[in-house]
């Protein structure tokens, strides 16, 4: 099969490394048809290369975020063009980052584009059951034209490594710092650990979360906490391979009860022990012997901490099993679905 790799993506991002080399790994010829998401003339660009291919592939796969893509894909080829709908963009402006009011005129030219990209396309893939669930909820979807392939882990960039020995219990956060992340939480969970002199927290990332949740560490003047801001992703593994517990997201938006996020399938797969909040979506494919679930209030979040900080043996057990579950979400096993 010969598949046209198209839009704006970028290469090195999780979901879209993910794909494309299971795809390959599968067998799949793909052509990449690509231009920068930041390049004032990427559509322009886009409608030539694609011109230029002249149909020469069996499908177009409109990698995220696809919505121009399909519309583009749709105006100029024959074959059958697939979104890849890992999220709704309104949704994500507008309900989950709150950037936006529902009646701007912003949010509403996304959801425009967010509904004519799955409508316009002849099958429409999702990252999770509950986010398939979520746009089978949209006018004129036809839910037959649906599936899920599960976004996996980059097992390249991500990888079990030696731990390095230390007198502490290192616990460790990184991501976007947006609402569905649940940042402010991890600090007050930090808070509510800083009596236990051997746990220690390290925030990596930054985003419009980050200034606050930083302010809340230095009110409560947190010694157990370092913010060392952005990394490049070749380093993540190492911090990863520094921790004795990864966290997932502890977000109370309705995005974070749709999706499974990369930093999970990440520390499973570099062998930590994970904490993420106990939902309906995360259970889809893992179960509570994979991973401490927890309830997603500070409460509960520091009691898990404290427990996996205290026993070894659990932490090595919740490691193990996530590995192994893990594992059937690297790159060729999901392009496999993918196909």
């Amino acid at each position: 099969m010969k598949i046209c790799f198209f839009g704006i993506y970028d290469p090195a991002y999780s979901r879209s490394s993910v794909l494309l080399r299971g795809l390959r790994q599968n067998g799949a010829e793909v052509i990449e048809c690509r231009a920068d998401w930041r390049d004032p003339k990427r559509y322009k660009k886009l409608w030539r290369q694609l011109r230029a291919l002249d149909n020469g592939y069996d499908c177009i796969f409109a990698a995220y975020p696809a919505s121009v893509p399909v519309i583009l894909a749709k105006l100029l080829s024959k074959k059958p063009v697939i979104i890849d709908a890992f999220y709704s963009n309104f949704d994500s402006v507008v309900n989950d980052r709150k950037k936006y009011s529902r009646w701007n005129p912003r949010s509403i030219k996304l959801l425009i584009l967010d509904w004519l990209g799955v409508i316009l396309s002849d099958l429409v893939i999702t990252d999770t059951h509950a986010h398939e669930r979520y746009w089978r909820s949209w006018f004129g979807m036809n839910r037959k034209k649906m599936g899920t392939v599960y976004v996996g882990v980059d097992d390249k960039m991500f990888f079990p490594m030696e731990a390095k020995g230390k007198d502490h219990i290192l616990v460790l956060f990184m991501g976007t710092f947006i609402p569905l992340q649940g940042s402010r939480k991890i600090v007050e969970a930090a808070h509510l650990c800083s009596s236990d002199p051997k746990i220690r927290f390290r925030f990596i990332g930054d985003g419009r979360d980050f200034p606050p949740a930083k302010r809340l560490a230095e009110k409560y003047q947190l010694q157990n906490s370092e913010f060392i801001g952005m990394r490049p992703l070749s380093e993540l593994n190492s911090h990863i391979a520094e921790a004795d517990i990864v966290l997932g997201i502890f977000g109370d938006t309705a995005k974070a009860c749709r999706v499974i996020p990369n930093k999970v399938y990440e520390g499973l797969y570099a062998r930590r022990a994970v904490m993420t909040m106990d939902n309906a979506v995360i259970r889809e494919i893992f179960s509570p012997e994979d991973m401490l679930l927890v309830r997603n209030d500070p409460q509960s979040m520091a009691d898990g901490i404290k427990l996996l900080s205290k026993d070894d043996r659990l932490r090595s057990e919740f490691a193990r099993r996530g590995h192994e579950a893990v594992s059937r979400y690297v790159p060729v096993r999901v392009g496999r679905d993918l196909l």
